[in-house]
């Protein structure tokens, strides 16, 4: 089955947010996927300041939360193509925001769109990273794919990770108390 196929068939369930998660936690995916969404309920901190910036930030572009499907882009430009923007509290998971950006384009492209970059915004560190996403990067893609669809088909979560990270994350209790 080619990467356009699998795309094609598992993206309608798979987010932005279960691919950054796959990037991050395993077993936030899973249980993020199965309707466990700590992060809307919990007091977390961290979650509170990155809803409060998403708010704040950006607010004079006027193709902002673009939702379609299961995609929830934080803003666009387009002139010959469209660029998507991602609005990030921290890089301390860039390589998971880089993903959810990648995945992004490629839906993008999956639905006849001219879109191959995108910019990930840091406002607290001034900081933005461009993004391209690449035929290999697909090739990458469309395993985390295959991986996600597969974890999603487990009857239960994958393994705690107990990395430092953990202890702020809005699931520590599910996973730790």
């Amino acid at each position: 089955m080619s990467n356009a196929n699998v795309v094609e068939v598992e993206w309608i369930k798979i987010t932005g947010t279960l691919v950054s998660y796959y990037f991050i936690c395993r077993r936030k995916l899973w249980l993020h996927a199965k309707g466990l969404n700590l992060e809307n309920v919990s007091g977390n901190a961290d979650v509170i300041k990155g809803r409060i910036l998403h708010e704040t930030r950006f607010k004079r572009e006027s193709s902002r939360d673009l939702d379609f499907d299961n995609v929830k882009i934080d803003f666009f430009k387009y002139g010959d193509e469209v660029y998507v923007h991602e609005v990030k509290k921290s890089k301390k998971f860039e390589e998971a925001h880089i993903w959810q950006l990648k995945y992004y384009i490629h839906v993008l492209q999956n639905r006849g769109v001219n879109c191959f970059a995108g910019v990930i915004h840091y406002p607290t560190t001034m900081r933005k990273i461009d993004v391209k996403l690449t035929n290999e990067d697909k090739d990458l893609l469309g395993k985390a794919l295959v991986d996600i669809n597969n974890i999603l088909q487990e009857m239960c979560p994958p393994a705690k990770l107990n990395k430092k990270f953990c202890k702020k994350c809005a699931y520590y209790d599910f996973c730790y108390v």
